[in-house]
C-alpha cells in the first residue's frame, strides 16, 4: 500500500472497545459514538464519524487480532463507508451505541507477521444494519520503512496552513471542477502528527467537499478512497471531481500523476 491512516471528527468522538471472537476470522466490538464539535445534539451522525469508526475497527483487529507488532507502521490502501439507509441521528445527550461486526478476508504474511489485511465491517444497532465498510492496509516494518519513503519529510513537520476548508475552488464548470486540497494545521483531524504525509481524512473531506459543490441539492449516502501513492504535503495535491446523477467521481493528482480516486455515492 502506498498510502495513509484516515481520521475524523476529534478525540473521543468515536469509541470502539476489544474484539470478541464470533466465528472463524470474525469478531464484534462495541462502538459508542458522540457529537463531533460543532455539531447540534440530535444531528445525523457525520459520514466521516463513519469512516473514523471503520479506520478504528482496522486498528483494533491489526493489533489485537493479527498481532501487528506495535512499532509496525499501518497505511492504509483502501477505505469505504456507506449508510445502509438514512444515517442514525446522534442523542439529545450522551453518546450512540451499536455493535461493529468485522470479518477479514484475506492477508499477506512476511516473515511470520502479517504484512497486508482486508476486512470488512456491518454496523449494527441490535438486528438493524445501519451501515456497511470495508477497507484494506498493509504494515510495514520500522527497517523497512525509511526505505519505502525515501526522501519523505520528517514525521511532524507538515507545511503550515490555515485553511478555511479541504478544498479550494480554482475552477468549475458544470459537473467538473478543478481544486487544491487544502488543511488546518492546528487540527489533529486534519494534519496527524505521527504522519509524514496528507491525512486520509483531508483526502475525504476534499472528496466529499467537491461533491457538495457540484451536487448541493444531494446528500452524501457514502464515500470510498483508494490511495495508490502516499500524498505527499509539497506540492498541495490537486483534485478533478465529475459529476453524475448518482456520484461523484474524484481523482487526487501530485506531480501530474494521480496518486489517489475516490468515489462518492449521493442519496437518490
Amino acid at each position: 500500500m502506498s498510502g495513509q491512516d484516515a481520521g475524523d471528527a476529534g478525540p473521543g468522538v468515536v469509541q470502539v472497545g476489544s474484539a470478541t471472537a464470533a466465528g472463524t476470522e470474525a469478531w464484534h466490538l462495541p462502538v459508542r459514538v458522540s457529537a463531533p464539535r460543532g455539531l447540534p445534539d440530535g444531528g445525523p451522525m457525520p459520514l466521516l464519524t463513519g469512516l473514523e469508526l471503520v479506520r478504528q475497527v482496522g486498528m483494533v483487529l491489526a493489533r489485537q487480532c493479527l498481532a501487528i507488532p506495535p512499532d509496525h507502521h499501518l497505511s492504509l490502501l483502501r477505505i469505504s463507508f456507506r449508510w445502509a439507509g438514512r444515517p442514525p441521528r446522534l442523542p439529545d445527550s450522551g453518546s450512540f451505541g451499536a455493535t461493529a461486526f468485522a470479518r477479514l478476508h484475506s492477508r499477506r504474511e512476511r516473515h511470520g507477521v502479517t504484512s497486508a489485511f482486508e476486512a470488512s465491517v456491518t454496523l449494527r444497532v441490535g438486528s438493524r444494519e445501519i451501515a456497511h465498510g470495508s477497507g484494506s492496509a498493509q504494515a510495514i516494518d520500522p527497517a523497512t520503512y525509511p526505505a519505502v519513503r525515501g526522501d519523505a519529510p520528517p514525521i511532524g513537520t507538515a507545511p503550515v496552513r490555515h485553511d478555511a476548508g479541504p478544498l479550494t475552488v480554482l475552477h468549475q464548470r458544470g459537473d467538473r471542477l478543478l481544486g487544491q486540497i487544502g488543511w488546518e494545521s492546528d487540527d489533529p483531524r486534519q494534519v496527524d502528527p505521527t504522519l509524514d504525509r496528507v491525512s486520509g481524512h483531508v483526502l475525504v473531506s476534499a472528496a466529499s467537499r467537491a461533491a457538495s459543490i457540484l451536487r448541493p441539492e444531494r446528500s452524501v449516502a457514502g464515500v470510498s478512497m483508494r490511495i495508490d501513492h502516499f500524498v505527499e504535503y509539497v506540492p498541495r495535491p490537486d483534485v478533478y471531481a465529475t459529476a453524475d446523477e448518482d456520484r461523484v467521481e474524484v481523482s487526487v493528482l501530485q506531480n501530474r500523476a494521480v496518486v489517489a480516486r475516490g468515489e462518492v455515492h449521493l442519496e437518490p
